[in-house]
This record gives structure tokens, C-alpha cells and sequence, in this order.
């Protein structure tokens, strides 16, 4: 018998398969974005970004009413899987023959890293499962934003018996790893030093560039085209096969005259983090410092970030507290009282980030 069923049964379908409880945000939270995205992509990787943003909005069709900001929201959403370790992201790679290369996303294996109180992070996917655990751990998993963890029980050896399950063990040091301190003023010569010393780059099309000098709390907003700027910007331009690609360009009344890759070769980190740390250094040579806002919350603090931070910083921010969902601003993490000092001088010293109270 063929029976018809709404939009709404589905979404709770939907939401029943990955394991979820419906939200009132329907198909759109972050919950089940990143559910919905890590399943696929178990299914698909290795695969480009592009061909898992595609896939996901094929199987939404007809419950998504604004196509453009579904789109917006599952990009998103790869991007915290990637930053939180789920996806890894390979550049310069070639899995159809030596003329297909691009940045290609690849499933990370089943794994785990333990907090010290005991507290379990799960990472990686599972073509089999939405979550590679047996039925009776995978019901303990608290689902925050994508970030899935587990908490021990009274008396549970907990990474002993993931261990045993077969998932792989990340030390907290080397899932946290960042680059070392160096001086907004140091960083931005550095770059300006490598651009300086290449040949001219001739014409880049459909280039975009990060403008610090426009609004510094709309993201977004900040991109526009080369228009007549001139001077040293980070800039993003799209390719074939894969994510944008980002570098930092020497532009003279709009036209590029040099420009450099990013990451740096030989540099582990991927392209926007390096390009957000270098915008966020340039900010603060010209004297407007990027911001975060700081709000008491019963007895832990709020971080409030209006411009995405690198990989290594959004995982540090979730293990030390925990991401929450953002409140008039792109993201936000819920941090003990203790480490607020910690992380504030973190935030300074490695993105030259300036706190605000209001």
C-alpha cells in the first residue's frame, strides 16, 4: 500500500534514523546538519566539498524553502566536521587521473580522545553506523553542535573500553596542536616578505577579497571584489574541483600583481586558518582589532566570535568548555569560570583577538 506522508513526518524520519531528537529547528540545526552530513559523507568519502554539498541538498529537495541558505548552513557544517576531526581535508590530491586535483575530503577512522575527567570525545565515521558504537554506548552520546561525546560512568574505564571497541586513541596534545606564538606585526611580514620575492601572478579570475577596512562584525560583508584596493589582502578564488582556494595578494588599483598560496608549503594547517590568522593580524596592525565578546553565564563565561577562527582553536575552545549555539554572532563556546583567563591570553597571544563585555 502506497501512502502519502508530509514533509513533517519525514524531517522526523529523518531525525529518528541519525539517532536525534527533533529540535524546532526542523532540518536547519546544527544537530542535525552535522548528523545528517557526517552520515553522507561515510557514505561518499573520499569526495570534494562540493559533491557532499550537492548530495546533501539533492536528498533535502522539497523541504528546503531558501535552497541559498541551506547551502550556506551545510557548508558550515563541513567545516566544523573538518575542524573538529570527523572529515579530514587533503589538498592538491588527484584521485580521478593526474588532470582531476582539488582539495578532496576522506572520512577519518573511529577514534576518541579522553579529557582528563573522563569525558570521551568520538571522532571519525563509519559507512555501517551513524556512530561506530555498539547500541547501548551509542545511546549515551550527547550530540552538542556536531561534537559528540560520552561521559563515563561511575566506577567505567571508559577509554579502556573504547579501546577494546577498536576505535583509535588521539592524545589530547596531539589532537590540540597549534601553531607557535609569533607577533601580529612578525606574521604579516612574513607573508609580506614570501609574496615580495615571487614573479608576477598575471590576471586571477573571479577573485574575492577579505576588506578589513569594512565592517568587523559581519563577516560576510567584509568580502567584496577587487574594486580599485590596493595593498597586501588575503583573497579567495574558486577551482574546478574541490574548496575555494585562498592566498594573500599584492593588488594596485585592483589588479593582482603577486600572489601567494596558502597554507604556506610545508605548513600542516589548511588554507583559511591561515588566512583568518593573517586577517586577524592585519586588523590588528591597523589599530582595529578583531573582537569577541565575554558573557557571564551562572558561574562559566560565554565566548562570542564574529569571525570564524582556525581549526585548532575551535577544537581547543570545545575541549576546555564546550561549543553552544551562537547567539547574534557566528560562534559561541561555553567556558568554565577557571579557564577564562587561560583562554583569553590564548586568544591574544595566538589571534591577537581583543575581549569586549558588551
Amino acid at each position: 500500500m502506497i501512502e502519502a506522508i508530509d514533509e513533517h513526518a519525514v524531517i522526523g524520519t529523518a531525525y529518528s534514523s541519525l539517532g536525534l531528537e527533533r529540535g524546532d529547528e526542523g532540518i536547519l540545526s546544527a544537530c542535525y546538519l552535522s548528523a545528517a552530513v557526517r552520515r553522507l559523507a561515510g557514505f561518499l568519502c573520499p569526495c570534494s566539498p562540493r559533491t557532499l554539498v550537492r548530495r546533501m541538498v539533492d536528498s533535502h529537495h522539497g523541504l528546503v524553502d531558501d535552497v541559498a541558505t541551506f547551502v550556506d548552513l551545510v557548508e558550515a557544517s563541513i567545516e566544523s566536521l573538518v575542524a573538529i576531526g570527523d572529515l579530514l581535508e587533503l589538498g592538491d590530491v588527484a584521485l580521478e587521473g593526474e588532470q582531476v586535483r582539488g582539495t578532496w575530503l576522506v572520512a577519518a577512522p573511529p577514534g576518541y580522545v579522553v579529557r582528563p575527567g573522563g569525558t570521551a570525545f568520538v571522532l571519525g565515521l563509519s559507512a555501517d553506523e551513524q556512530t561506530p558504537l555498539p547500541t547501548e554506548m551509542r545511546s549515551r552520546v550527547e550530540n552538542r553542535r556536531g561534537i559528540r561525546s560520552i561521559t563515563p560512568l561511575p566506577t567505567e574505564d571508559l577509554a579502556t573500553a573504547l579501546h577494546d571497541l577498536g576505535l583509535r586513541h588521539l592524545s589530547e596534545s596531539a589532537w590540540l596542536k597549534h601553531p607557535k606564538p609569533v607577533s601580529a606585526k612578525d606574521l604579516i611580514t612574513l607573508h609580506d616578505t614570501k609574496l615580495n620575492g615571487l614573479p608576477a601572478s598575471g590576471e586571477i579570475p573571479d577573485m574575492i577579497v577579505l576588506d578589513g577596512s569594512r565592517r568587523a562584525r559581519s563577516y560576510k560583508g567584509r568580502w567584496t571584489s577587487p574594486g580599485t584596493l590596493t595593498g597586501n589582502f588575503v583573497v579567495r578564488r574558486p577551482q574546478t574541483f574541490g574548496s575555494d582556494l585562498w592566498g594573500y595578494a599584492q593588488l594596485v588599483d585592483g589588479q593582482p600583481r603577486k600572489l601567494l598560496d596558502l597554507p604556506l608549503h610545508g605548513d600542516r594547517w589548511r588554507g583559511c586558518d591561515a588566512a583568518w590568522r593573517i586577517q586577524m593580524a592585519i586588523d590588528t596592525v591597523a589599530g582595529r582589532p578583531q573582537e569577541y565578546r565575554l558573557r557571564e553565564a551562572g558561574g562559566n563565561s560565554i565566548l562570542d566570535f564574529f569571525f570564524p577562527i582556525p581549526m585548532w582553536a575551535r577544537k581547543r575552545l570545545a575541549v576546555i568548555g564546550s561549543e553552544i549555539d551562537p547567539a547574534g554572532c557566528l560562534l559561541s563556546f561555553l567556558v568554565p569560570e577557571t579557564e577564562v583567563a587561560t583562554e583569553e591570553k590564548f586568544l591574544s597571544e595566538m589571534l591577537f583577538l581583543a575581549g569586549t563585555a558588551e
